[in-house]
């Protein structure tokens, strides 16, 4: 789905200051901001440092997601390592083989820190800073890798163990002193890898300590703002009340290309915590108007009490139902909806939220009859279970990747 350049700017002014482009501006560091909540957690903010490196120019890279950077020999394992800290929501460091635009590869040692809301605790952005490795390192690397290539690539797969031996001599008897270089290879994939000296740590956490600052500092705090922190308000991360959709939810649900809510029955008048971008084209509402509100507010002065009354039955009773339903859009038009409602447990088997997806029937019955592919109905049935399984997925233990080294082979 491509995004706008007004929703991405909105993005950043939603959470910082004016101010904030100046003040990054100043920082001598090659990074980059994403916003999780935005489909494909898209970068947001790109500093001239990020594009001098990368070749890339600004236009090229703003609405993007971070993994055109990435080439043919970009470790994979590297890579799921980044994905699982951005659903799992915490800061992650990793050496990666990335590429300019012009297809020239060099090592960087890859730091990313999510960046949360102070109203909710959400995490509301993603840093992630680029610190090139020093000279000699990626001189070193530059000489290892086409060695490394043409040797494995010769050999078929009974001689692979013995050609990575080899290699790996070779390389670490051409590389400098202090200069660490290993091989990693299975039978689908070699790879080479780089580690990082001390100053390019040093440059590392210095950069990442300095951007946080500033976005802290340049944050909106008061009135309509929302600042953000470096860390989850205590509040947030100790209390029992689930009203928090994390990023890492918000991804999966922003993929379900269908109108619906989730709401919280642990919250107070079982509120909506999220909105999906179709729910808010039907109704004319946008997400800031909706989150937070029962759904209610859709009701209108021909709504069925015995619909709304089915509806709250079910709720009680922790059971799906299925309802026809007149409701009112912003611009106070009438449209009747055919509302699919049903509980969302929990892998404990609590009911975490409820999910409801709508259907216009103006929109169906405009669609006529159509015999190719899923009826609406049916879709609609796919987005419910597309939110369970999203649900449960990131609940409970046992979800982090562990990539362990195969000591027999």
């Amino acid at each position: 789905m491509e995004l706008g350049e007004e929703e991405l700017t909105a993005s950043v002014k939603r959470y910082y200051k004016e101010s904030l482009k100046h003040s990054l501006g100043q920082c001598d560091f090659n990074f980059v901001l994403s916003d999780p909540r935005l489909p494909d957690n898209p970068i947001v903010y790109a500093s001239e440092g990020f594009c001098s490196m990368s070749g890339y120019e600004h236009h090229e890279v703003i609405g993007r997601n971070c993994r055109f950077l990435q080439g043919p020999d970009t470790d994979r394992r590297t890579v799921l390592e980044i994905r699982d800290a951005v659903r799992e929501e915490r800061p992650c460091q990793v050496h990666i083989l990335n590429y300019t635009k012009h297809g020239n590869p060099f090592w960087n040692l890859f730091y990313m820190a999510p960046v949360y809301s102070r109203k909710d605790g959400t995490v509301v952005h993603f840093v992630g800073v680029q610190t090139p490795f020093s000279a000699a390192a990626a001189a070193a690397t530059a000489a290892a890798a086409p060695l490394a290539s043409k040797k494995l690539n010769l050999m078929d797969a009974e001689k692979r163990k013995e050609a990575r031996s080899e290699c790996l001599q070779q390389i670490q008897g051409e590389a400098p002193a202090g200069l660490c270089v290993s091989l990693e290879a299975d039978e689908e994939e070699d790879n080479h890898k780089c580690v990082a000296k001390d100053e390019d740590k040093g440059r590392a956490a210095c950069a990442v300590q300095t951007i946080l600052c500033n976005l802290m500092e340049n944050s909106r705090i008061g009135g309509g703002g929302r600042g953000v922190a470096e860390t989850r308000c205590k509040e947030i991360a100790e209390s029992a009340v689930g009203g928090v959709v994390c990023s890492s939810l918000m991804l999966s649900l922003t993929r379900i290309q269908q109108s619906f809510v989730l709401a919280d029955p642990k919250l107070p008048d079982i509120p909506i915590v999220h909105a999906s971008k179709v729910f808010c084209e039907i109704t004319g509402y946008s997400q800031e108007e909706v989150i937070g509100r029962n759904c209610r507010f859709l009701q209108g002065p021909d709504t069925d009490p015995e619909a709304v009354q089915k509806i709250r039955e079910s709720i009680a009773g922790e059971r799906a139902c299925t309802v026809r339903i007149l409701n009112y859009r912003k611009d106070k038009t009438s449209f009747w909806n055919h509302l699919h409602l049903s509980p969302v447990r929990s892998a404990t088997g609590e009911v975490a939220f409820y999910v409801g997806v709508q259907l216009a029937m103006d929109i169906v019955d405009s669609a006529g009859d159509e015999n190719v592919g899923m009826t609406p109905y049916m879709k609609q049935l796919g987005a419910v279970g597309a939110v369970k399984v999203a649900v449960r997925s990131l609940q409970g233990s046992g979800l982090r990747r562990s990539f362990k080294k195969n000591s027999e082979e």
